[in-house]
């Protein structure tokens, strides 16, 4: 019963079963054309909103690059960590000024530092990603910090904006040394696209990993989450695509 007011409250649910009954009203009423326009958009955003339909776009993304779970062989100068947005607001616990993203990508590059041994820098990567925000690397230096790192083994870059010009930073403070990628494992592939083709020589650690092995019924229902999902894996691809026509 819990579950079918979860699947009750949720709006991409009550949006498709909606849709759905209005292109079977359009049908009725022998509006063919609208009738199939509605249960295409039906259809499209069942799709997308089931976790099935997104672990379809998610998956090849994040099956890229398997998760660091031992040291690397190679020694490595540092753990470098993308940033992935922000949510700063007073009054907050600085965790809570992280969006979702950066959150795992700070607890993995915390979780690879502490693996390696502690005895390299914990380096963020990323500037404002929304111009008149606050810059978000300063923003998980300060969360690594009240998580138990030592301020001495946190740096951190602040200009950089998109996943070429922290390519571009790492780059700068790194050179050709072996170092450690920590982003979100959608993002995974673009990144370590763009960080060897600048020159840099980045061992992935992907994390917030999304999509599953195995399916009960539930996840055939629609929800705004698996929607916020294929979301994230359609942008992906997009970018994907710009970066290699815009720094080919």
């Amino acid at each position: 019963m819990a579950e079918f007011f979860d699947w009750l409250s949720d709006p991409l649910a009550l949006a498709v079963c909606l849709l759905f009954l209005s292109s079977l009203w359009a049908l009725w009423v022998r509006k063919k054309l609208l009738g199939g326009l509605l249960f295409l958009l039906t259809g499209v955003l069942y799709f997308l909103g089931i976790t099935p339909g997104s672990d379809l776009l998610l998956r090849p993304l994040e099956d890229a690059y398997p998760a660091l779970l031992v040291p690397p062989s190679a020694e490595v100068a540092a753990v470098v960590v993308l940033t992935g947005g922000e949510a700063a607001s007073p009054g907050r616990p600085v965790t809570s000024d992280l969006s979702e993203s950066s959150l795992e990508r700070l607890v993995e590059g915390v979780r690879v530092w502490r693996m390696l041994g502690e005895g390299v820098p914990l380096i963020f990567v990323g500037g404002a990603g929304i111009p008149g925000r606050p810059a978000e690397s300063p923003l998980m230096a300060r969360a690594a910090e009240a998580l138990g790192v030592p301020r001495e083994a946190i740096r951190w870059e602040s200009n950089s904006r998109n996943t070429y010009e922290n390519a571009l930073a790492a780059k700068e403070l790194l050179g050709t040394r072996p170092f450690v990628l920590v982003t979100s494992a959608f993002h995974m592939p673009r990144a370590m696209e763009v960080f060897e083709k600048v020159g840099t020589s980045p061992i992935p650690a992907p994390c917030g990993q999304r999509a599953l092995r195995g399916y009960s019924s539930y996840d055939f229902i629609p929800r705004a989450l698996n929607l916020w999902h294929s979301a994230h894996a359609l942008r992906e691809y997009l970018a994907i695509l710009w970066y290699r026509l815009r720094y080919p």
